[in-house]
């Protein structure tokens, strides 16, 4: 019968008799392991199945597509300067009272007369103002005076903004440097960010932060992309190649399908023409292997940026910005190591690589 268990033999174990192995008829991998002895000593140093970490074949802990996503990251951006401000809050008045001070090492760029030659016909200083604004709103938007071909601007203005106390855990106030000479929204020296919430806004400090490149409290870290960079001086034509990105950022699993990314040519201040990449299928890691040229006489070098947006489009056909990434006029990282543009420029017919961080 299927229930009866009369026939079954159960092992049993007896006390003070010991129990041997059992031989196995064949061939088998693994052997009955012995019987518990609570007085036995185990030592692990003459254990016979010791390995050493040199016999471990680290091979097979490897994999090359998840270590090219974790390798090195993209160059630190370079020093953009500082930004020197005071902020107070009026209570009885409801408004916040923000004195701009200055600004203190900002970027030069330098004049390229020959592309190939490491030297350069001299150095160009900004005309440095500021705009400054509340987020999440970006308004209202208040702009000092520009000041001319300097690098450490005094502003020493005040602007105001009508706000109440319970308003100011919300906001966070943006300043934004451009070079009057090239401004345009998309190629700004830098940002300062600083959030009101819990703040001591009593006036009673200088501020100096940091100028970066993200113009959002959200906007770091958003990913990197691979680009490379071909000077032509005889054709007069900038060649962008867009290899691949890494390590995007995600808001939900299906926020993006596929990616393209658009370039931005910007002279001066104005824009001149902007160009798209075909959309490349990805989540975090698309591969676009993609060109775009530009006509840029060398004469211009030294005023044209390109902009770099990454786009992500969703499964509705909507596009969002990722990030962006800026490229030029800038030869310098910092006093002595070129930038990426720098670089493009001392070696004319080469295609030359770097990774690039996103901001936004």
């Amino acid at each position: 019968m299927g229930n009866d268990i009369s026939n079954l033999r159960v092992p049993i174990t007896v006390k003070n008799k010991t129990t041997k192995a059992i031989p196995a008829k064949g061939p088998c991998e693994f052997e009955i392991p012995k019987r518990y002895d609570p007085n036995e000593r185990r030592d692990s140093n003459i254990s016979n199945n010791k390995i050493t970490v040199q016999e471990i074949d680290m091979a097979i802990y490897s994999n090359p597509e998840i270590n090219e996503h974790m390798a090195a990251p993209a160059p630190a951006p370079p020093p953009l300067g500082t930004l020197l401000f005071e902020i107070r809050h009026d209570t009885y008045e409801e408004q916040l009272n923000i004195h701009l001070i200055g600004a203190r090492r900002l970027p030069v760029r330098h004049l390229v007369t020959e592309p190939g030659v490491a030297s350069h016909g001299g150095v160009i200083k900004s005309d440095p103002m500021v705009e400054i604004c509340l987020l999440p709103e970006e308004k209202p938007v208040i702009e000092s005076y520009t000041h001319f071909g300097i690098q450490d601007p005094q502003f020493n203005e005040h602007v105001s903004f009508k706000l109440t106390s319970a308003e100011l855990n919300e906001k966070t106030l943006r300043f934004t440097v451009f070079d009057n000479k090239r401004r345009h929204r998309l190629t700004p020296i830098g940002h300062t960010l600083y959030s009101l919430k819990g703040q001591e806004l009593d006036g009673a400090m200088i501020i100096e932060r940091n100028l970066k490149l993200n113009s959002q409290p959200y906007g770091h870290t958003r990913g990197e992309i691979l680009l490379s960079l071909n000077y032509n001086p005889g054709m007069n034509t900038i060649t962008v190649g867009i290899t691949k990105a890494r390590n995007l950022i995600h808001f939900d699993a299906h926020s993006n399908r596929e990616y393209l990314v658009k370039i931005t040519e910007v002279f001066s201040g104005h824009k001149v023409k902007t160009k798209r990449t075909p959309a490349a299928d990805g989540e975090k890691h698309p591969i676009f292997h993609s060109t775009l040229s530009f006509q840029v006489p060398i004469q211009r070098l030294s005023h044209t940026s390109l902009v770099l947006t990454l786009v992500g489009r969703g499964k509705m056909r909507s596009n969002k910005t990722v990030g962006r990434a800026i490229l030029g006029p800038g030869i310098y990282e910092c006093d002595s190591e070129r930038s990426h543009w720098g670089r493009m420029i001392i070696s004319p017919l080469k295609k030359v690589e770097q990774w690039h961080a996103l901001y936004l």
